[in-house]
C-alpha cells in the first residue's frame, strides 16, 4: 500500500488558469533568492522612476518650490532625497506597491503629506510639550539607543558554534533515535468540508479504521488505510512533511496533526515500530541550532548587561528602599 502512496504522486496536480487563487512565491524555497539583492532592485527601479516623474512635476510645477524640493506644508519642505529616503525603510512588500506612478503618489498623498499635516497639528497644539508625552518620547528613544547599542555590541557573540551542535548531539542522542520502520494507517480527503467531519468524529471517539473506510479517496479505503511498514525516505518528495510527521509520532494508537499534500488532507496513526536507527547529524543539526540560539542570545545578553554594570557607578538609597518596604509592608499586617 505503501508503494501505492508513492507511484500515484506521479499524476502531477494541473494548474488550472480559472482558479482565483495567486500564484506565490516562498523566497526561502526560490533557488537563487537572495532578499536583499531584490530589494535593491525594487528600490532602484522605484528610483529610476521618481526621476522621470518627478522631474516631469516639476516642470510644471508650482511657484516657489525649489529645484530638489518636492513638497511644501505650510511652509516645511520635503526633498526628493528625504521622499526617497522614507521609500527605502518600507519592507518589500511595500516597495512592490510602489512600482507604478500611482503607488508611488499615492504614498505621497496618503502617507508623507498627512504625516506631516497631522505632525504640524500636534505641535499647534502644544502636545510636543506634555510631559506625559515628552517621558513617552523619552522612554522611546532610549529603547531605540538600547536596541542599537546590543545590536552592535552582542554582534557574533550569540551565536552557536559548530562544536556546542555537535557536543549536544552526542551528550543527547536519544533525542535523536527513532524507529527504522514504521506501520502507519491514514485517513485521507480532498475537501475541508470532510476534514472537518472526519475531526469532529474522531475527537467523539469514532473509529479510526472506520472513517477511513467511509471518508479516504481512492484506493486508500482498502483495509481502513492501512499503509503497512514505511521506512525514511521511502516516500516520493512532496509527501516530505507527511513522511516527518508519520516518523514524529512516538506511541501506538498516537494521531498526527492534519497534513496537507498533492492528494489532500491526511490524519496518521501510528500503529507499529520495529527497529531503531540514529537520525545523522546533517539531518538534525538546524533543530539544535534553533533550540540551543535562545539560550546562548540569553546568555550572550546576560554577560554584556554584566560587563556594562562592572564599568559603572551605582549606589542605591538602601535607607529610602527599606523605608519604602517597610510602608507596603504595614498594610497587609493590618488585614491579617
Amino acid at each position: 500500500m505503501a508503494k501505492r502512496l508513492i507511484l500515484r504522486r506521479r499524476q502531477t496536480p494541473s494548474f488550472r488558469t480559472g482558479s482565483k487563487a495567486p500564484l506565490s512565491i516562498n523566497p526561502e524555497r526560490t533557488p537563487g533568492f537572495r532578499p536583499g539583492k531584490v530589494e535593491g532592485l525594487i528600490l532602484l527601479g522605484i528610483l529610476l522612476f521618481l526621476s522621470f516623474f518627478f522631474s516631469g512635476c516639476q516642470k510644471s510645477g508650482e511657484k516657489g518650490l525649489g529645484k530638489r524640493e518636492l513638497v511644501r506644508i505650510n511652509g516645511v519642505s520635503i526633498s526628493l532625497e528625504e521622499f526617497q529616503q522614507m521609500l527605502e525603510k518600507q519592507p518589500l512588500e511595500g516597495k512592490m506597491r510602489l512600482l507604478s506612478e500611482k503607488g508611488t503618489r499615492d504614498f505621497l498623498e496618503n502617507y508623507v503629506i498627512p504625516r506631516e499635516v497631522l505632525y504640524q497639528e500636534a505641535k499647534k497644539r502644544g502636545l510636543d510639550k506634555n510631559k506625559e508625552i515628552q517621558a513617552k518620547i523619552e522612554d522611546a528613544r532610549r529603547a531605540i539607543l538600547i536596541e542599537a547599542l546590543l545590536e552592535e555590541g552582542l554582534r557574533g557573540r550569540g551565536e552557536v558554534s559548530e562544536e556546542e551542535i555537535q557536543r549536544y548531539y552526542k551528550e543527547n542522542q536519544t533525542l535523536f533515535v527513532e524507529p527504522q520502520e514504521i506501520k502507519i494507517r491514514h485517513i485521507v480527503v480532498n475537501t475541508e468540508p470532510a476534514l472537518k467531519e472526519v475531526v469532529k468524529k474522531l475527537s467523539q471517539g469514532e473509529s479510526f479504521e472506520k472513517l477511513a473506510s467511509t471518508y479516504n479517496i481512492g484506493n486508500f479505503k482498502e483495509d481502513g488505510g492501512n499503509l503497512g511498514y514505511i521506512r525514511r525516505g521511502q516516500l516520493a518528495s512532496p509527501f516530505a512533511q507527511f513522511e516527518e510527521a508519520a516518523f514524529s509520532l512516538r506511541k501506538r494508537g498516537e494521531i498526527s496533526e492534519v497534513i496537507n499534500t498533492p492528494y489532500g488532507y491526511h490524519i496518521i496513526r501510528l500503529e507499529d515500530m520495529r527497529g531503531s536507527t540514529l537520525k545523522p547529524l546533517n539531518q538534525v543539526k538546524e533543530r539544535i541550532r534553533f533550540f540551543l540560539q535562545p539560550k546562548k542570545r540569553q546568555e550572550a545578553y546576560l554577560e554584556y548587561v554584566k560587563e556594562a554594570k562592572s564599568k559603572a557607578k551605582v549606589l542605591v538609597n538602601e535607607n529610602l528602599w527599606n523605608e519604602e518596604e517597610k510602608k507596603e509592608a504595614k498594610p497587609k499586617e493590618e488585614k491579617r
